[in-house]
């Protein structure tokens, strides 16, 4: 049994983590959910309820994600973070005495985190792999990469979420990364976000936008995803090899279509999932999704015949290959920007995690449609113009990246050194 094994045994486990949440779904105000766990899923409406008033929700997770259409207008407070933090606080403490505590590790709430600190963690000494769960791990492994799975008791912590609420040890020096170009979606409370030591955001106007709500620990260092449009890593020869392994027939355009999680109110994957294949015939057809989408969709695009569905964490190559981009309110968006790539997104109804900056934004850099039957014109009309929104695109850049220049890893990577030097090569 390992030392992190006979660690966990020596935690108690939580027995009630709780959720006060008032909403416009529950008028009659605040109500108390528990589960039996540390945290949970509401994977469906606000509440699932019997008459006699709220239920425990069946599927508890170790995650924090509420569905946005029913939970973010609610305020809530975490309490289980706060029945933690001793036992948690007490087993660092003693583990640090001893010299037990990690330098560092990433924490990897979903596999593709790692993808995301790639550019960063080449710039530093290397940097363990946390992952949330065993399924985490198994994606994990499938990559090339080792990990453990929590609990984890480090000196430092770096995430691609906003959990640092996971970690609840005042000593911990804790570092946040936004996992998508700036904030296409509402952000989370000031107080989430404050509880990092440093939050790295894409954009100095992201930045702002975050202090407005009371954010202190946002700074702007760029986004060390892109990085690779230009150090030179992406090669022509690269991007025959995945045009032919798509199977891409050079006489047509190429259609790259791309949808935000569905659990979010926000995507459009509904409205094009079932009808894709009618555009087979005259385009070569990419389908990237984000990785919590529900299986319905997925297993349905990945069966679907005559398109290829991208199963890469990094889609930047396929965005080079694609004539045309379609998307929702994906942060992919800004990627298809900085590639000036011909958009059409879909309108959609607002939610109460819809940001309407952004959809002004949204706007003005795509052609905007409400349905699949509009689809062909709007495809019609970027193919004779492409430069339709060019210029709206170009400005949208320095909004969702300041000016990207391949050095956001660098930058980040030099900021993370200066709170924990031991990561300096």
């Amino acid at each position: 049994m390992s030392s992190f094994d006979r660690m966990r045994l020596m935690i108690p486990p939580l027995q009630r983590s709780f959720l006060i949440c008032s909403s416009r779904d529950d008028p009659a105000g605040m109500v108390l959910h528990y589960t039996t766990r540390t945290a949970f899923r509401c994977n469906g409406p606000f509440a699932e309820r019997t008459q006699s008033g709220p239920s425990l929700f069946p599927h508890a997770t170790e995650s924090i994600l509420l569905n946005s259409s029913h939970c973010t207008e609610g305020r809530f407070v975490v309490l289980s973070y706060y029945f933690r933090k001793p036992v948690y606080s007490l087993v660092w403490n003693v583990l640090h005495a001893i010299g037990r505590t990690d330098v560092c590790i990433l924490y990897c709430e979903d596999a593709f985190d790692v993808q995301l600190f790639a550019n960063v963690q080449r710039f530093l000494q290397p940097v363990p792999i946390v992952a949330k769960n065993r399924a985490v791990q198994g994606a994990l492994s499938r990559q090339g990469f080792k990990s453990r799975i929590l609990p984890a008791f480090p000196d430092c912590v770096i995430m691609f979420r906003n959990m640092a609420w996971k970690f609840p040890c005042g000593k911990i020096i804790r570092i946040g990364f936004e996992h998508g170009a700036y904030n296409f979606k509402r952000f989370s409370k000031a107080q989430y976000y404050n509880l990092f030591t440093v939050f790295f955001m894409t954009s100095s106007h992201d930045v702002r936008r975050a202090e407005q709500l009371g954010v202190r620990t946002a700074i702007a260092v760029g986004y060390p995803k892109i990085d690779g449009m230009f150090d030179g890593s992406v090669t022509d020869k690269h991007l025959a090899a995945l045009a032919e392994s798509a199977k891409l027939d050079p006489r047509k355009k190429t259609l790259l279509f791309s949808a935000t999680w569905d659990g979010s109110g926000m995507s459009a994957v509904h409205r094009w999932y079932n009808r894709i294949t009618e555009l087979t015939d005259r385009f070569n057809v990419l389908v990237t999704l984000h990785p919590w989408v529900s299986e319905e969709f997925r297993s349905a695009l990945k069966t679907s015949p005559g398109l290829f569905f991208v199963d890469d964490y990094n889609v930047l190559p396929f965005i080079r290959l694609a004539d045309i981009c379609i998307g929702d309110t994906n942060s992919l968006i800004a990627e298809f920007c900085l590639l000036k790539k011909p958009t059409i997104t879909f309108r959609l109804p607002p939610t109460p995690r819809t940001m309407p900056d952004v959809i002004e934004v949204i706007e003005r850099i795509s052609v905007r449609i409400s349905s699949f039957d509009e689809l062909l014109a709007a495809i019609d009309e970027v193919s004779a113009h492409p430069e339709v929104c060019r210029k709206q695109q170009e400005a949208a850049i320095e909004l969702f990246f300041d000016t990207p220049d391949g050095k956001a890893g660098r930058r980040a990577a030099e900021k993370i050194i200066q709170l924990v030097p031991q990561l300096a090569q």
